[in-house]
């Protein structure tokens, strides 16, 4: 669906303080104007609670005396799914204590006074929903053993880790990060060797790609395919462009043409993945490809309109060699001031080059949207006539090969909020949605394509 791709994870750091701008009418991307405090619709307590109801996040990070932390830790914990930010108190002897509720990974940099005396930290966190609400309670108390003296290498820890089971492959990667403390920016890099040193940049000929991001994650706006192995790594700057520390370790990560990948899959940010506000397409929870029964390579872009999913289609999918293409495009056209008929011409043209080129479309009917949820979000306008657009396109996809999500998420009312907070992109319950309905629909799409 139509997102700016920065704006899932800093939407929320500004959604609080942000002053209200006019919407301005847009055909495709949501624009980077987030709502203020008194366009949020209050969501109670009790409700929010009877939606997630999750534990406590688990912490991931030890530190003890035989491996204590440094005065700059980075402290980890298991993502709550459902929650949009963190809040995080650390108690340090004889000093104020550490308080911050902006935190929008599972992951947070602490810089500890420098005065810290060498012993015990105790530190805890806990889930939040939109409105800064706690959905879960503080985790019990973790004693986190501190070292002065102790100096280790200050990096943004990274979070996406990609070829790790069905759907991690992206051609159109995301590389999300836990951010450095005073960080203003942070430099990324796509090597093809890592063979680098983390205190300097890389060779030019060891560079694929750079990418500047203000925040804690970069959306790649770049097909990354090669035959072999790439890394990304990411280092984070001050205010005068000063490196904090040094480059992150390389990451691997491989987005190969000649790996004998049967399916694919096409289309905006619904198949990109990502949700919750706060979750991008390499959290695979919210990515329906992670719950297929199959693997695919996730060919979908962020921000896509049918017309640049057509527009894309040859550099994008034909170096695959696809048997299967599971296409659905044309969300962010509807929802703006494009027409069905316009959509379901981009939908035909893809299917023809689908045809010519020996792959078999398959079309995912449309989910339908939230514009109330939509509003509060993103302070963006969505069409009036937007669901007779979405039925018109939705009958055209009926008489392809298609595969029926309203077996999973009915189109007879708007996007519940627990499926999908702002009313767009569906939570990692709805992901699983789609993928139940793919699932169970697949073999029917198989049969439809034997000779």
């Amino acid at each position: 669906m139509s997102i700016n791709r920065t704006l899932l994870l800093f939407l929320s750091a500004l959604c609080l303080t942000a002053t209200a701008t006019a919407a301005q009418p847009a055909q495709a991307p949501l624009s980077d104007k987030p709502a203020t405090t008194a366009e949020i619709r209050e969501i109670p307590l009790d409700k929010v609670r009877e939606i997630y109801d999750h534990e406590p996040p688990q912490i991931l990070s030890h530190y003890t005396a035989e491996n204590p932390a440094s005065l700059h830790p980075t402290l980890r914990w298991d993502k709550v799914l459902g929650a949009v930010a963190y809040e995080i108190e650390i108690d340090v002897p004889n000093a104020a204590p550490i308080h911050d509720a902006h935190i929008f990974v599972a992951g947070y940099n602490a810089a500890l006074p420098a005065n810290t005396p060498k012993g015990d930290v105790t530190w805890r966190v806990r889930a939040l929903n939109f409105d800064n609400q706690p959905i879960t309670a503080y985790s019990p108390a973790e004693t986190m053993y501190v070292d002065p003296a102790v100096q280790t290498p200050l990096y943004p820890e990274p979070l996406s880790h990609f070829n790790t089971g069905n759907g991690t492959a992206l051609l159109y990667p995301v590389y999300n990060w836990v951010p450095v403390h005073n960080a203003a920016t942070y430099d990324v890099e796509i090597l093809t060797d890592a063979n680098v040193r983390p205190d300097e940049p890389a060779a030019d000929s060891q560079v694929m790609g750079r990418g500047v991001s203000h925040w804690f994650d970069w959306y790649d706006d770049s097909p990354r395919i090669s035959t072999q192995l790439l890394y990304w790594r990411v280092r984070a700057l001050d205010k005068n462009g000063q490196p904090l520390g040094v480059f992150c370790p390389p990451q691997p990560m491989s987005i190969n043409p000649d790996k004998p990948y049967t399916v694919g899959t096409l289309g905006d940010s619904i198949s990109h993945g990502g949700g919750d506000l706060s979750y991008s397409p390499s959290d695979w929870e919210y990515s329906y490809q992670y719950y297929l029964d199959f693997d695919t390579i996730n060919l979908s872009d962020s921000g896509d309109t049918s017309q640049m999913t057509l527009d894309r289609f040859d550099r994008d999918v034909l170096p695959f060699h696809l048997r299967y293409l599971i296409i659905m495009t044309g969300s962010n056209s509807l929802r703006g001031w494009t027409s069905a008929d316009e959509v379901i011409s981009n939908l035909a043209s893809i299917e023809e080059k689908c045809r010519e080129n020996g792959i078999q479309p398959v079309f995912l009917t449309l989910p339908p949207l939230n514009p109330e949820n939509i509003k509060r979000a993103f302070n963006e306008p969505t069409a009036e006539n937007w669901r007779e657009r979405f039925q018109k396109v939705n009958e055209w996809i009926r008489r392809q090969p298609h595969i029926d999500l309203a077996t999973k998420i009915p189109e007879d009312h708007d996007l519940p909020y627990e499926l999908g907070i702002d009313g767009i992109h569906l939570n990692s319950r709805g992901k699983q949605l789609m993928a139940e309905a793919i699932n169970e629909q697949w073999a029917s799409i198989t049969g439809q394509a034997q000779p």
